[in-house]
């Protein structure tokens, strides 16, 4: 079978759009999956869609130029919609650095090497719990089938609007969202370690001589972990709720992009 130059500029602008979404996306873009792996998911998954990509020839680059600013803008599409799928999960790890700094154990930070930073206790758990969730509702396949559709709605070769104001206003508004989001998650620990501050309060008046300084460190992360665990089939659920957020954000985004 002999391929010709366009068939074959179709496919590379396949593979450019799913790049995209490998370098941002949860659970593609964590190192533990080989860079190997990742690779050869790509390859074939681009080959597989190849075959069913709708395809519009005027599209279709024809000069060297055009074939680069039609794979750049293939993986800015594929990273916008990684970026927005990732932002459940920051919003997740920032909820659990809440706790943590409620609890008092934002100091006991570790190297991650997955991610390549420095990450708290409860964040990195509360982070899993989402990937978790992510990986039960199979949510790697819903991903996909956005990926899939994105090509109906931003058909390959073109150039999308970039510049437009109301995906700077959703990027933005996402922004806020996921910050309420992840203050919503950590507000029943941040209130249990309040009462327990304002309890300690009024011990340290009736009983002057209670160091509930060092008390305070002893029972915070275990009143901690208690609340989470108490709390987790809720936060799991709520979890669950963001997650078709991100498929309608998601669709939002490739709208605004048209």
């Amino acid at each position: 079978m002999i391929i010709s130059v366009s068939q074959l500029a179709v496919y590379l602008l396949i593979c450019a759009r799913l790049t995209g979404i490998f370098i941002m996306a949860p659970f593609f873009n964590s190192r533990s999956v080989p860079s190997l792996g990742k690779a050869s998911l790509i390859i074939w998954i681009s080959a597989v869609l190849w075959f069913v990509v709708p395809v519009i020839p005027h599209n279709i680059p024809q000069t060297p130029t055009h074939f680069v600013l039609a794979l750049t803008a293939e993986v800015t599409i594929g990273y916008l919609l990684g970026f927005i799928s990732n932002l459940i999960f920051i919003a997740v790890q920032s909820a659990g650095e809440l706790m943590d700094m409620q609890m008092g154990l934002s100091v006991a930070q570790t190297f991650d090497p997955t991610f390549g930073t420095q990450v708290t206790i409860v964040g990195r758990f509360i982070f899993y719990i989402a990937l978790t969730t992510f990986l039960i509702i199979n949510g790697h396949h819903f991903l996909l089938s956005v990926f899939h559709q994105s090509f109906r709605m931003l058909p390959l070769g073109g150039l999308p609007n970039f510049a437009t104001p109301k995906l700077t206003l959703q990027l933005m508004e996402l922004g806020k969202v996921f910050f309420t989001i992840a203050l919503q998650l950590a507000g029943p620990i941040i209130l249990l370690i309040f009462l327990s501050d304002f309890a300690f309060g009024i011990v340290s008046r009736v009983a002057p001589q209670v160091n509930v300084f060092m008390l305070g460190f002893q029972v915070k992360p275990a009143l901690g972990i208690i609340g989470i665990l108490f709390t987790l089939p809720l936060l799991v659920k709520h979890i669950a709720n963001l997650l078709e957020k991100m498929g309608e954000e998601m669709l939002k985004l490739l709208v605004f992009l048209r």
